[in-house]
Order: C-alpha cells, then structure tokens, then sequence
C-alpha cells in the first residue's frame, strides 16, 4: 500500500511541476520601436522627438511591435526614456499573463546595426563595480 501511494506521488511530480511554472518562454528576442505605454494604449506614437516635453509625462515606455502589439520591458525606466522612438531589439523570456519581457539584453539599431546599450550582466557589473569602490579602504570609526 505505501509502496504504491509512492510510486503514485513520483509519477505525478513532474506534472505538478510543470503545472505549477510561471507562464514564461525561453528567452526570445522581439523588435520594434520603444514608444510612450500611454500612445501605445491609443494607437499612437509619441513623444514627437527627444525634446518633446511628454518624456516627463510617460509613465513607462514599452517594444511596440509593428503589428501594434505591445510589450512591458523589465528595465529601468531612464534607459528606456533615452532611447525613446528608436528602432530596439529586446532579448528575454516573455511572460504572456502580463504581457512583458524579462529583458536580458536590450540593443539600439544605429547605422544598420544593433548595439547592446543595457543588459543583466552590465548592470550586475557596474553595480559589482561601485561596491567594489565603495568598500575598498577600511573604514575606520572613532
């Protein structure tokens, strides 16, 4: 009797695993313009250029697809504002629920090619880096 309750309970492991995993993809990569997430919500595209005013005024920025089709990105916020309206290809696991990319590695397209301008691994080795600074010397209290 146990040895069974057993062999049930291994059988059916894997599948409550898998039941149980966030709805996510592999990681993928998805292009299209980074646009204000309000002019997305309205069909629209805006800031007008890098002087637009309405950079203050959006509250996010999001890979807007050619399709229309829209995606949150997982980054920071002043990243995505500077590179407003360009052309970006986005690299991360897509979570359909939410709509979103858990962003790995986000490029620019300049001069016909796409640049990494921010990714996990930068961002974990600047912020290694100014530890690393910060904490150097002994600090010494009197």
């Amino acid at each position: 009797m146990k040895f069974q309750i057993i062999k049930n309970m291994t059988l059916s492991m894997p599948l409550i695993a898998l039941l149980t995993m966030p709805v996510t993809s592999m990681a993928e990569t998805f292009s299209g313009k980074l646009n204000g997430h309000g002019c997305a919500h309205a069909g629209t595209s805006c800031p007008v250029d890098r002087l637009d005013p309405h950079l203050a005024l959006e509250s996010d920025f999001v890979l807007q697809k050619q399709d229309g089709d829209y995606y949150f990105l997982s980054m920071p916020r002043s990243t995505k504002v500077r590179y407003a309206l360009e052309q970006v290809q986005v690299t991360g696991d897509l979570n359909k629920k939410y709509h979103s990319i858990d962003v790995n590695e986000f490029k620019v397209k300049s001069n016909g090619k796409y640049k990494i301008v921010w990714s996990k691994a930068l961002q974990r080795e600047e912020l290694d880096s100014l530890y690393n600074e910060t904490h150097s010397a002994p600090i010494f209290l009197n």
